[in-house]
């Protein structure tokens, strides 16, 4: 490996280099990156310009190679088929090209850009994480730079709402955490929380990070219910969208709903409807209920002796006894919700007697189902 230190003017940072090595999004908002922006200025009360370089961090790149043109021009290259480009500083970066289209930043500011070549592509991750100490990346980020989620966006490029609908690390836009989805589809493991005895099932809502760390020691258990991935995610979406149809006029909704802000709906990005957009309602069921509700579906699925997961009937099949059961699967949270938490939805979501309750009402009415075909 080699490094190469730089001194560029501000006013000629190039556009384009990609950012593939952060784990972060820029976010320009915050008030340290208005103080960094005033500091390029020559603002709040500095002695003018000159000295942006020596007050600043700077940019760290990862690239392929360096290449001298002229005495002072210099091409990097960097390689698309591996995560390169910035490493860390990529919000000063990001701020640095808004500045130069915003007004004129003033000539003799200077930034330091470091770029190390040659550097194997698995130690970049670690890289990235040693060099964005100022505010600790967190593991979702660095999960996602080492490419732990890959299989899982393969999963959600199907679903034309799917990749947009998670944030897969930090800055990330999406209606789901990454680590709550894969908390999701963990609840719905029969082998991992038996269904006789579920322990620590109930933080799959009350303890998401703790799930994701369970996740990270052995992916490869979790990527095995890829096959009904999106259509548990679906049924998720389905469970709170269609819970006020089905307790309509048997149960109080304050406890165990949500309403959306004034003039807003819900969206159900993997829930779609026959023009195939996502469905919105202006109702939905609470996380706190409807992960107990989801995770009574485990007597639904199989997973052979490879891990591999699979559902125990045709997946409309599954999703219609939601139809048929889902008042009762409700009951068991809403009288634990009023019964026994006082009203407290949250703490329902925390106790593991609501997951075995839900889980033993599927289960029984699935026996009573089979019996009738009998």
């Amino acid at each position: 490996m080699e490094t190469h230190i730089f001194r560029v003017k501000a006013t000629e940072v190039p556009a384009g280099i990609p950012d593939d090595a952060n784990p972060r999004e820029a976010n320009l908002n915050r008030q340290v990156y208005r103080k960094v922006k005033a500091s390029l200025f020559g603002g709040e009360g500095s002695d003018g310009t000159g000295s942006f370089h020596l007050k600043h961090g700077g940019i760290v790149l990862v690239a392929e190679k360096v290449e001298r043109l002229e005495s002072d021009l210099y091409r990097l290259w960097f390689n698309p088929s591996v995560k390169q480009g910035v490493a860390n500083g990529n919000h000063s970066y990001q701020l640095i090209l808004a500045a130069q289209k915003e007004a004129d930043i003033p000539p003799d500011q200077y930034v330091e850009i470091k770029v190390h070549v040659n550097v194997p592509a698995q130690i970049v991750p670690d890289l990235a994480d040693g060099l964005n100490t100022s505010m600790q990346v967190r593991e979702e980020s660095l999960a996602d730079l080492r490419n732990k989620f890959d299989w899982l966006k393969k999963v959600c490029e199907s679903r034309p709402s799917g990749m947009k609908a998670i944030s897969w690390h930090e800055g990330n836009d999406g209606s789901y955490d990454v680590r709550e989805v894969l908390a999701l589809l963990m609840a719905l493991d029969p082998t991992r929380y038996p269904l006789e005895d579920p322990v620590g099932i109930e933080n799959t809502y009350a303890r998401v990070s703790s799930v994701f760390r369970a996740y990270l020691t052995n992916p490869e258990r979790v990527e095995k219910f890829a096959p009904i991935a999106l259509e548990a995610l679906e049924l998720y979406e389905y469970i709170r969208f269609s819970a006020s149809r089905l307790w309509q006029g048997k149960f109080r909704l304050l406890k165990i709903a949500d309403k959306p802000s004034s003039g807003s709906v819900f969206t159900f990005p993997f829930l779609l409807n026959e023009t195939g957009k996502p469905e919105a309602s202006d109702i939905r069921l609470t996380k706190a209920a409807a992960i107990p509700c989801l995770a009574a579906f485990r007597p639904m699925v199989n997973v052979d002796e490879n891990g591999h997961a699979s559902w125990k009937y045709d997946f409309t099949e599954v999703k219609s006894m939601w139809d048929q059961y889902g008042d009762e699967v409700m009951r068991e949270v809403h009288d634990t919700v009023t019964r026994q938490h006082n009203g407290n939805t949250h703490y329902a979501g925390r106790s593991p007697m609501l997951y075995r309750a839900t889980s033993k009402t599927l289960e029984l009415a699935d026996l009573r189902r089979q019996l009738a075909r009998q």
